[in-house]
């Protein structure tokens, strides 16, 4: 690993301020070695994990989960070779920095919090479960993107000389995470209010996402069980509350954990406005054409419209750029569709037409300088998507489609699930079916391209999307290519770090 990553567990960081970490900002170097002398600054460390947190999923979210996927198309301004899945170890897109920088300060916690002077364990304990279900959330992240990762679980001082950590296996990784929820549920309190912290339901949430990546279908809706009938959670419903998710997670009962960005406090975020939707920059990658035509479908079918078209894409822009005509396929490559605006406000600046006495955009389209929002990381609709597939895996298609018409029917659009699959008894078939209304719930969410991998789907799908992609760009036609480049190449600079790692590069990349 790179000596910037690994030199933060001798702590290069430190947060002053209130208990919240919203409010809170890096001002001076420190060293944990004489740190931890009272619980203020065990909040002030904890602090510290959510602001590396921001900075490892703030755009790592969207590029590792939604760019190589069907659900984008290029606007010409994409990163193409990530686009084109022609992945290289020379690009620091490829670095895992970010991730052990969260990781390294979970383990600081992990080892100090409980040496604190005068400290109870009821005082410690949900700042040390944080710490471990963070930890377990950012390995469960690293695995899914690099397959096997370094386990670093204890402290290190920064001598570059004793670094000497070899890639663990997947069983090995796996393994960790698994620790790492089962301490992380064993110290974290009942309290599931606040969205913005680790909680006992992020770890639930992380625990139905976990085994469903594994396969173990029914320790995964064992765990989705922690959901049902629990009044703290429930699922939006109707457009407006929906949309609230994304504008006002605090008070939405359908989220469990959210990432806050404020400029003022993080600076900018080329993330996810620069990827999917910025007003004041060409965002690289827009909607893909088969999610807009699913959309239009259902926007004129007799089954009632899908409500969730309207609060990914700006409808009202689209409609007067359009001079004002019904959205049509067509409507693809009018203005407005580059724009993916699910946590934009209402803009209250947005202009009126007089003449034709209609506004001419709606939402307020998010920009990477000043913006601030409050990306998921995980909402119950997600979860209940997941115990549908896990269902349908265990033999109970019946109750799995049922799932998938609640979940549909709360967003307006009422077509029965049961009569686009040919019984319930068809596994695939109705996998198909959740998958497809997953990719319209969860668009820019971070999650398609972990669902093709966890379906065992993924070359299926985008060996075709590739093939089309490449011909477009008059490159040579190889589809998907090698079956390794599921995962990302390891970061050339952690071999020049880490001798352990020689020679176990993700095939078939090179190290350099």
């Amino acid at each position: 690993m790179k000596k910037n990553i690994l030199l933060i567990v001798t702590g290069i960081f430190l947060l002053t301020g209130c208990e919240s970490f919203l409010d809170k900002t890096p001002v001076s170097d420190l060293a944990p070695g004489n740190y931890f002398k009272d619980k203020a600054e065990m909040k002030n460390w904890n602090a510290g994990i959510y602001s590396s947190f921001q900075s490892a999923l703030s755009r790592g979210q969207v590029i590792w989960g939604e760019v190589r996927s069907d659900n984008v198309h290029t606007t010409t301004y994409a990163t193409a070779w990530i686009y084109m899945n022609a992945l290289m170890a020379s690009k620091d897109e490829a670095s895992w920095e970010d991730l052990y920088q969260c990781i390294s300060r979970c383990n600081i916690g992990i080892e100090k919090y409980p040496t604190i002077p005068n400290i109870l364990e009821s005082e410690y304990a949900p700042y040390i479960g944080q710490c471990y279900g963070m930890r377990a959330y950012m390995y469960f992240w690293g695995t899914r993107v690099w397959g096997k990762m370094p386990l670093i679980t204890e402290t290190w001082d920064g001598d570059l000389k004793t670094l000497n950590v070899p890639r663990a296996s997947l069983e090995e990784v796996k393994g960790q995470i698994l620790n790492d929820i089962e301490m992380a549920l064993t110290f974290l309190g009942t309290d599931v209010s606040d969205k913005y912290y680790i909680n006992r339901a992020t770890m639930y949430a992380l625990l139905t996402d976990f085994y469903m990546w594994y396969h173990e279908y029914d320790k995964a809706l064992e765990s989705s069980d922690y959901f049902i009938n629990n009044n703290s959670f429930v699922l939006a419903q109707g457009e407006t509350e929906w949309k609230d998710i994304f504008t006002n997670p605090a008070n939405s009962k359908e989220v469990i954990f959210t990432m806050h960005w404020n400029f003022a406090k993080n600076k900018a975020n080329s993330g996810w406005p620069g990827q999917l939707g910025a007003s004041n920059t060409n965002n690289g990658f827009q909607i893909s054409q088969a999610i807009f035509e699913e959309f239009i479908d259902r926007l004129r079918s007799d089954d009632g419209a899908d409500s969730r078209l309207w609060n990914t894409l700006d409808t009202v822009k689209l409609y007067y750029n359009n001079s004002r005509l019904p959205l049509t396929y067509a409507t693809y490559s009018a203005s407005g569709i580059q724009k993916c605006i699910k946590y934009s406000d209402v803009d209250p600046d947005r202009e009126y037409d007089n003449v034709n006495e209609v506004y001419k955009s709606h939402y307020r389209v998010l920009n990477t300088t000043d913006s601030e929002q409050q990306l998921v990381m995980y909402r119950l609709g997600n979860i209940m998507f997941l115990r549908a597939e896990a269902l349908n895996q265990l033999g109970r298609g019946d109750e799995a489609l049922d799932l998938v018409n609640r979940m549909r029917q709360r967003v307006g659009y009422l077509k029965d699930a049961k009569d686009e699959v040919d019984g319930v008894n068809d596994k695939y078939g109705i996998e198909s079916v959740i998958l497809g209304e997953r990719q319209l719930e969860l668009y820019g969410e971070g999650c398609r391209w972990f669902d093709l991998m966890r379906t065992g789907r993924l070359v299926e799908v985008m060996d075709k999307v590739y093939s089309a992609r490449q011909e477009a760009a008059g490159v040579t036609i190889t589809g998907f290519g090698h079956e390794g480049t599921k995962y990302w190449p390891v970061y050339y600079r952690e071999f020049e770090s880490d001798g352990a790692l020689a020679g176990d590069q993700n095939p078939p990349y090179a190290e350099r």
